[in-house]
C-alpha cells in the first residue's frame, strides 16, 4: 500500500536555552541551548503542510513585551530562522504550504502564522477555540497571532483502532484517512495536542518535556518546572502516559518540540 505521509523534514526556526539542573531533579547537566523545531510533511492527497511555525522576527515587534518574555524563556533568532526564510531558501513557495497542524498556542509554535500567505489549521477544538476567541494569559502570544480571520478546522475523533487509546484520551483524525493521529497531552498547557505519524510510528509529543532524555534517563520533574506548568497534576500525568508508552513499545520513536533529532524521511 502506498505512503499517505510522502515526507517529514525538519527546520530549526530558533533555539531556547534550558538548564536541566534546575529542571530535573537528578541530572547536574547545566545550560544547553535546544531548536525550535517545525515539521514539513508532505500528503499524498493534500499536500504540503507544517506542524507549527517557530518563531520570527515579529516578536520583537513590542520592545517591552518581547524583554518580558525573554525573562521567562531564553530565546535567540535571527531573521534567517523564520520558516518563510527556510522554506524560500529550499526553492518551496509559501503558498504551498496548504494547512498548519498545531500543538498548542505558545510564541513558538505559531509565531510566523501572520507570514503564511494561505492556510488552514487543523487541530484539536481546545486549540482552535483559543485562536479563534483569542482567550488567551499571554500578551506576546496575542501580539503574534495573526489580525486577519484565521481559518480552522477541528479534526474529528478517530474511529478506529490505535494503540493510543491505552494511553492518552481525545484521538483525532488530523486527514481523515489515519495517517496523522492527534491526542491529549495536555498539563504544560491545557489546550496541547500531541501528534502520531502511524505509518512511521513517530510520535511528535509538543513541549511535554524538553527532550527524550526525560524518557531515555528517567528525569524527576524539580518544583521550579513544575510551578512552570499550567496544570501541574496533568503534566506528571501526560509524562507518565509517554514513560509507559516508551517502555511497553520501544517500536514507537518519541521526540519533542526541542529535540535535536527527529526522524525525517521521504517514502520511496
Amino acid at each position: 500500500m502506498s505512503n499517505k505521509i510522502l515526507s517529514l523534514k525538519r527546520y530549526v526556526c530558533g533555539r531556547e536555552a534550558f538548564r536541566f539542573s534546575d529542571l530535573y531533579i537528578n541530572t547536574s547537566d547545566g545550560e544547553e541551548e535546544l531548536p525550535i523545531n517545525v515539521l514539513l510533511l508532505e500528503h499524498r492527497k493534500y499536500g504540503h503542510a507544517l506542524v507549527n511555525t517557530g518563531c520570527t522576527d515579529l516578536l520583537k515587534k513590542n520592545k517591552a513585551q518581547y524583554l518580558q518574555y525573554r525573562q521567562r524563556h531564553k530565546i535567540q533568532f535571527e531573521e534567517g530562522d523564520s520558516i518563510i526564510a527556510q522554506l524560500r531558501q529550499d526553492g518551496m513557495d509559501p503558498l504551498l504550504i496548504k494547512k498548519v497542524l498545531l500543538t498548542h498556542c505558545s510564541p513558538e509554535c505559531c509565531g510566523a502564522l501572520p507570514l503564511l500567505p494561505r492556510y488552514e489549521i487543523v487541530s484539536s477544538a481546545q486549540v482552535l477555540c483559543l485562536l479563534k476567541t483569542r482567550d488567551i494569559d499571554e500578551d506576546m502570544m496575542k501580539a503574534t497571532l495573526p489580525e486577519k480571520v484565521i481559518p480552522v478546522r477541528a479534526a474529528g475523533l478517530f474511529q478506529g483502532e490505535t494503540l493510543l487509546k491505552a494511553y492518552f484520551k481525545w484521538i483525532f483524525d488530523i486527514f481523515g484517512d489515519g495517517s496523522v493521529l492527534a491526542f491529549d497531552l495536555s498539563g504544560h498547557r491545557s489546550e496541547m495536542t500531541g501528534f502520531y505519524f502511524t505509518e512511521s510510528r513517530f510520535l511528535y509529543a509538543a513541549d511535554a518535556a524538553a527532550d527524550e532524555r526525560v524518557l531515555t534517563q528517567e528525569l524527576v520533574p524539580s518544583e521550579k518546572l513544575l510551578s512552570q506548568q499550567s496544570y501541574p497534576d496533568e503534566y506528571l500525568v501526560s509524562l507518565m502516559a509517554l514513560r509507559r508508552l516508551h517502555r511497553e513499545h520501544p517500536e514507537i520513536t518519541i521526540r519533542f518540540l526541542h529535540s535535536g533529532d527527529i526522524p525525517c524521511f521521504t517514502a520511496e
